[in-house]
């Protein structure tokens, strides 16, 4: 057999007394089989040609018919037939419920004229399809919004370069999933609501309000493409009540909170909920300025109270880069019961973690959770070491590159913290240089557990084989490709799994599976 772009050449020896041959072609998903197609090939040959479908695993069985008898099969191993063109790019996909947009680098080589889109598992449903022409204006701007989506739905996109949509003018496809439509007053309810899309901007908004007067779960509505300026000078922000930041779905960039300092809590705070959704949470200091790996020395939420009380801190759908830590508790008599990160990219986190207490002081953050996310750059994942801290932490569905940092630890936690893996990948460690951390360069291996003694117990999930360990092991399965193999484009943010990795369509952020 030899498979050449998307057309598989199979040939077999002549069987003697048979009356024909026939030809079983079989789609290979997560190691499951489902029949595709079947060519029925008369005795005076013993070969076929068969056009394939880009971008999928085939596995191909071979039987003749015979004075009404069969024979047994003939098998090939599962054969990707894949289709990575150098001309044309993907870059950012975003979807809101009923929208989606799609957007390249355009170049002189392949001009996109189409795209076409389908709900997974109806891709042979031609009622089911849906064409978006691309125009010359729209192919340079490198982007294209497609409408008349259904909400909670997978969509395989395709894009074409020709007059029609066919295999021969076929460039390349993404996966796309649409929200759920959302619903501000169910969600936040009415009351207690300030939306700023139609009110002056001022980058100083949130410093300049007196926070001890803000309602109990005010939430305040962003708009799309602004930066704030949080916690600078003498303005520090002290949450006394309940919060939340939101964005409403768009297509548009997220609105970016610029930190000069953390947020912090009032003595003796009760907080119920902090929400993020949609935002770009990112330090004043530029990474550029960074001088050791501690970065730009700066958290998220840090309180400096000796006693409080936050419930939840509930990250969602948010980029943040750039911190010492996310959410850090100091103080022996502060706690924070719950930190939830939901399908966020964070980067570039320094040497006290995503989230820390400070040392072994009597302070506590008990459950961590991440789930679908994707993780780069960061010196470590959890410093958790009081025995009072930590009822558990669960990592889901999330895909980590270049962590942890040469030397570090992806985590410190007593072990009494019980650890749930399942659904992820790991690539490589990050490289240091004089304790300045090299992003996005692989580095000789870190330290997956402190301890070097944890038992973990992953689920479904892989490691890349130079994601090396000086001390511990996460217990995760080799997925017998390095970084670079198993991912599109790693240095360049692109953690597409490769189609011929057992796990492509099972583990890691969605938004990287195949």
């Amino acid at each position: 057999m030899e498979v050449v772009q998307n057309k598989a050449y199979i040939s077999w020896k002549s069987v003697e007394g048979a009356t024909e041959y026939v030809v079983e072609v079989y789609k290979v998903t997560n190691k499951e089989e489902e029949l595709y197609k079947t060519e029925t090939v008369s005795t005076d040959q013993s070969s076929c040609v068969i056009v394939l479908d880009w971008e999928e695993n085939y596995k191909f069985k071979v039987k003749c018919i015979g004075n009404g008898r069969l024979s047994g099969y003939w098998e090939t191993e599962v054969t990707g037939i894949l289709y990575r063109p150098l001309s044309i790019e993907l870059k950012e996909t975003r979807t809101i419920d009923t929208q989606a947009l799609i957007s390249w680098s355009p170049n002189d080589t392949v001009v996109i004229t189409a795209l076409t889109a389908v709900p997974v598992g109806a891709e042979d449903d031609s009622q089911e399809m849906k064409v978006y022409q691309v125009s010359s204006e729209e192919y340079l701007a490198g982007s294209k919004i497609i409408g008349d989506l259904t909400p909670e739905t997978s969509y395989r996109v395709s894009l074409y370069s020709g007059a029609e949509q066919t295999s021969e003018t076929y460039q390349a496809r993404i996966e796309v999933t649409t929200e759920i439509t959302e619903n501000l007053d169910a969600d936040y309810g009415t009351a207690n609501r300030v939306d700023l899309r139609n009110e002056p901007f001022d980058p100083n908004y949130f410093n300049s309000l007196d926070w001890n007067s803000i309602a109990e779960g005010t939430t305040f509505i962003l708009p799309a493409g602004k930066t704030y300026v949080l916690n600078s000078g003498e303005s520090i922000i002290e949450f006394a009540h309940s919060v939340n930041f939101v964005t409403p779905q768009t297509l548009e960039e997220y609105p970016t909170f610029s930190f000069d300092n953390a947020f912090r809590v009032v003595e003796d705070g009760m907080i119920d909920k902090i929400t993020f959704k949609r935002i770009n949470l990112k330090a004043a200091k530029p990474l550029s300025e960074m001088t050791n790996n501690s970065l730009s020395g700066k958290q998220v939420i840090c309180p400096e109270s000796k006693v409080f009380l936050i419930n939840t801190v509930d990250f969602t759908n948010c980029y943040i880069e750039n911190f010492r830590a996310i959410v850090r508790s100091k103080q022996a008599g502060g706690s924070v019961e719950a930190i939830l990160f939901k399908e966020c990219t964070i980067n570039a986190i320094g040497n006290q973690g995503i989230v820390s207490t400070d040392g072994k002081k009597g302070n506590y953050v008990n459950d961590v959770s991440f789930d679908g996310c994707t993780i780069t750059n960061i010196c470590a994942i959890a410093d958790l070491r009081n025995t009072d801290s930590g009822k558990n932490i669960s990592i889901t569905n999330t895909t980590f590159c270049y962590a942890p940092m040469e030397n570090a630890f992806l985590f410190r936690v007593a072990a009494n913290i019980p650890i749930k893996i399942e659904n992820c990948v790991f690539g490589g460690s990050m490289k240091i240089d004089n304790n300045i951390p090299k992003f996005n360069e692989l580095g000789s291996g870190g330290q997956d557990d402190y301890t070097g003694s944890y038992r973990f117990s992953p689920v479904n999930s892989f490691q890349t084989s130079d994601h090396s360990s000086t001390k511990g092991s996460l217990g995760l399965s080799d997925s017998k490709m390095s970084t670079t193999g198993l991912f599109t484009d790693p240095a360049n943010n692109n953690f597409k799994l490769n189609e011929l990795f057992e796990g492509c369509s099972s583990v890691g952020a969605p938004e990287w599976r195949r």
